[in-house]
C-alpha cells in the first residue's frame, strides 16, 4: 500500500481510509517513509516503530527512526498536528515541547487532524520547519516495511527487499546506469556466465537490475582456449563491459564460460565497450554480442561478434534506441539492423539519425517522436542510395563523406535545398543533375505526399521501384539520361 504526498497533486494507494475515532483504534506499529532527494530530509528516510506502546503522549504512539538518526514522530494534542523531531538536538521526546521551542530540533509538521492514527494524515500535505511542502512517500505494508525495515534506499548497496517498482528499485541501487555510490555493483557476482567464480576472484555487476526501462545485452562466449601453465588469478584473461562510461560487468574468464551466456542490463540507447584483456600470448576466445527483444518482441538481434588471440580485443557499439526500432520495424529487418555489412539503410540509422554515440538519449528520443521522422528516414536513405555506386558502399566509412553540408548540420529537411514541402511533409524532390551514381532506393515510396520527383541527367542504374506506381499524389516523374530499367 503506497501514499504519495506530493507538492501540487496527491495520489493514495488505498481503495479507502479507516479513520479511528478513539485511542487504540487501527494503529500501526510500523511504517515508512521515503524523502524526495532533492530535500536534506533523505537521512531521515526509513522505518519507524511504535516505541510507547505501554505509555503515549496525548494518547498517540511515538514511531522512532530504526536507523543512527534520532529522528521521532509524535503528535501534539493542543496543535493538533503530528510532528517530526530530533530528540538527540533538543533532549525532548514530547512532540508539544519539540514544537514550541521550534529549534532545530523541529524538522517536519503534518496539516490539523484530531485521528488517533497517524495513517489518516499520510496523504495530506507535510511541511518542513521553514513552512515549505515536502515530497515524501509513506508505507505500510510490504517487505520493505518487514523484512526490508533498517535497510537504506539509493545507499549503493541493491537490497531485495527493496528491488521493486514502489521503491524505485532500491533508489536506482540494482543497475548501473542509476546507482550514484562510489562502490556500486562491488563484489556482487559469484556467478556469472553460469560459472561459480568466487574461487576465480569473484566480479563485479549488476545481475539483480530489474528496473524494466533497461535494455539487455548478452555476450556468448562461442569458443575459450587459455594457455593453462599457470593458475593464479592474475593468469586469467579479464573482461570489462563499460556503457555510457559506467562499469557494468567485470570479472575473470575460465574455459567453463565456453558456449555460455551473461546478460547485462544497460540503459536505453547506450554506447557500450565490451574489452577482454588477455593473460597469455595463448589465449584464444571468440564471443557473440546480442541485443536481446530487440524492438520489444522476443528477437535477439547480433550487434557484434569478437576474435581473440594472442592479443587484447574490444568491441565498441551503440545500440539502437527503443523509439527508433518501433518506428523502423515495419520498414527494415529489424534483426539485421546491427549487421556489419554497409547498407545505405544502416549508414542513415547508425552514422545519421543516432550520430555513432555523439548524442545524448533525450535528444534521440526528441528527434524520434517528430512525426516526419519515417519521411527524413527514407528522404536521407534516398539520397545515399542514389550518391554512392553500389560498389563503393562498403568502403565508405563516414556517411559525412556522402551528405552535402546542409544534410550534416541541420536536421530541418524543408531547408535543404532540394526538398519542398508543404505542412512539413515532403512534396518536391530536386535531383537532377546532382553526380548521382548508385540506385533508386525503394524507400522512396515513404515519401507519400510527393508530387514530383527529379532525378534526371545522372548516372543512375538499376531497377525502377515498383514502389512508384503505389504513390498516389505523384505527378511528375523525371528520369530520362539514367540507365534505370523496369516497368512503372
Amino acid at each position: 500500500v503506497i501514499l504519495l504526498v506530493g507538492v501540487t497533486m496527491i495520489a493514495i494507494g488505498l481503495s479507502f481510509i479507516v479513520v479511528p475515532q478513539s485511542q487504540g483504534e487501527f494503529l500501526y506499529e510500523v511504517f515508512r517513509i521515503e524523502f524526495g532527494e532533492e530535500t536534506d530530509f533523505n537521512k531521515y528516510s526509513g522505518c519507524y516503530h511504535d516505541e510507547t506502546s505501554s505509555s503515549r503522549f496525548d494518547g498517540r504512539p511515538i514511531y522512532q527512526l530504526d536507523t543512527e538518526e534520532e529522528a521521532v514522530f509524535g503528535y501534539c494534542k493542543k496543535e493538533q498536528r503530528w510532528y517530526l523531531f530530533d530528540s538527540s538536538k533538543s533532549g525532548y521526546e514530547d512532540a508539544c515541547a519539540a514544537a514550541k521551542e521550534r529549534g532545530e530540533s523541529l524538522l517536519a509538521y503534518s496539516s490539523r487532524t484530531h485521528s488517533f492514527d497517524i495513517e489518516a494524515i499520510f496523504s495530506d500535505p507535510w511541511f518542513s520547519r521553514g513552512h515549505t511542502p515536502l515530497d515524501a512517500t509513506f508505507f505500510v505494508d510490504g517487505d520493505g516495511v518487514g523484512i526490508g525495515c533498517g535497510k537504506k534506499i539509493g545507499d549503493g548497496r541493491c537490497d531485495v527487499e527493496l528491488n521493486i517498482d514502489e521503491f524505485g528499485f532500491d533508489g536506482g541501487d540494482c543497475c548501473a546506469s542509476t546507482c550514484n555510490h562510489p562502490y556500486c555493483g562491488l563484489g556482487t557476482i559469484n556467478y556469472a556466465f553460469g560459472t561459480n567464480v568466487s574461487s576465480v576472484g569473484g566480479g563485479d555487476g549488476y545481475q539483480s537490475c530489474l528496473d524494466p526501462s533497461m535494455e539487455t545485452i548478452e555476450i556468448l562466449f562461442n569458443f575459450i582456449d587459455l594457455d593453462d601453465s599457470t593458475d593464479s588469478t592474475d593468469s586469467f584473461p579479464f573482461l570489462r563491459v563499460e556503457c555510457d562510461g559506467v562499469t557494468h560487468l567485470t570479472l575473470n574468464i575460465v574455459e567453463i564460460m565456453d558456449n555460455k551466456t551473461e546478460t547485462i542490463y544497460v540503459s536505453d540507447g547506450s554506447s557500450c565497450t565490451v574489452g577482454v584483456t588477455t593473460a597469455s600470448a595463448w589465449d584464444a576466445m571468440n564471443y557473440t554480442i546480442y541485443h536481446n527483444k530487440i524492438g520489444g518482441v522476443n528477437n535477439n538481434a547480433i550487434i557484434t561478434k569478437g576474435n581473440i588471440y594472442r592479443s587484447n580485443k574490444s568491441s565498441t557499439f551503440q545500440l539502437v534506441p527503443r523509439c527508433y526500432l518501433k518506428k523502423l520495424r515495419d520498414y527494415i529487418d529489424i534483426n539485421q539492423i546491427y549487421a556489419n555489412e554497409r547498407t545505405p539503410q544502416r549508414m542513415v540509422i547508425t552514422d545519421y539519425l543516432i550520430g555513432n554515440g555523439t548524442k545524448s538519449i533525450e535528444a534521440l528520443t526528441s528527434e524520434c517522436e517528430n512525426p516526419f521522422f519515417i519521411e527524413q528516414y527514407a528522404l536521407a536513405v534516398t539520397y545515399v542510395s542514389a550518391k554512392i555506386a553500389k560498389v563503393d558502399i562498403p568502403n565508405i566509412s563516414s556517411i559525412a563523406n556522402v551528405f552535402p553540408e546542409e544534410m550534416q548540420d541541420n536536421r530541418i529537411h524543408c531547408s535543404w535545398s532540394f526538398v519542398r514541402c508543404k505542412s512539413g511533409h515532403i512534396t518536391s524532390l530536386s535531383l537532377g543533375y546532382s553526380g548521382m551514381k548508385g540506385t533508386l532506393a525503394t524507400e522512396v515510396g515513404l515519401l507519400s505526399k510527393l508530387t514530383s520527383l527529379y532525378m534526371h541527367d545522372n548516372s543512375l542504374s538499376g531497377p525502377i521501384p515498383s514502389e512508384l506506381g503505389n504513390m498516389s499524389n505523384l505527378e511528375w516523374l523525371d528520369l530520362y539520361y539514367n540507365s534505370l530499367s523496369g516497368p512503372i
